[in-house]
């Protein structure tokens, strides 16, 4: 796991002109952000080259960066951000703006998650509890659980207040156990 201390000082460094330390950012978050990506859009083409626009823009305008909070959740944002712009200007999956995003959230190996003790019985039942969601659902938790994101940095990447955002997980939870112990 990448400390935020260590994330921000090399984000400064950065930001100061160091392509060493822009080069560290880029090994440090490549795989996480790919992962993140892979739950707006299954075409992993899409995800490296918004992930490349990404660090591209952040490349050419990094003397007005700020050093952001949280250097995860910032990079987490601007890729959602760029991807969103690239499905709807595309218009991948019919996804056109005006709706929710798409986010799927299914179990992969690649989780870190499904790879803690997981069997793939408990991975069928996951996928059955998750079809039941919204999109907005299944994306706050998954900043909840997976990323083990906290509250503010759901509600910064989301868009949402505080209560809002616990408003939504709670009906997200509540959804799963009502439509699961009906068939109980």
């Amino acid at each position: 796991m990448i400390s935020q201390e260590e994330s921000k000082m090399q984000w400064s460094r950065f930001v100061a002109g160091d392509n060493e330390a822009y080069g560290w950012l880029y090994t440090k978050y490549i795989q996480s952000l790919y992962r993140y990506g892979l739950h707006f859009t299954s075409d992993g083409e899409d995800v490296k080259d918004c992930i490349h626009d990404v660090f591209t823009h952040l490349y050419r305008n990094r003397r007005r960066l700020v050093t952001p909070d949280n250097v995860k959740v910032y990079l987490f944002a601007a890729l959602r951000n760029r991807l969103l712009r690239h499905l709807q200007n595309n218009n991948k999956y019919g996804y056109d703006g005006e709706e929710e995003a798409p986010f799927l959230l299914e179990p992969t190996v690649e989780d870190e998650y499904i790879d803690l003790e997981q069997t793939v019985l408990q991975q069928e039942m996951i996928k059955k509890y998750l079809a039941v969601l919204s999109p907005r659902q299944k994306e706050i938790i998954y900043y909840r659980f997976l990323q083990e994101m906290q509250w503010d940095e759901i509600c910064s990447l989301m868009t949402l207040n505080y209560q809002s955002a616990q408003n939504l997980l709670q009906r997200a939870l509540r959804k799963i156990r009502e439509h699961f112990s009906m068939r109980g």
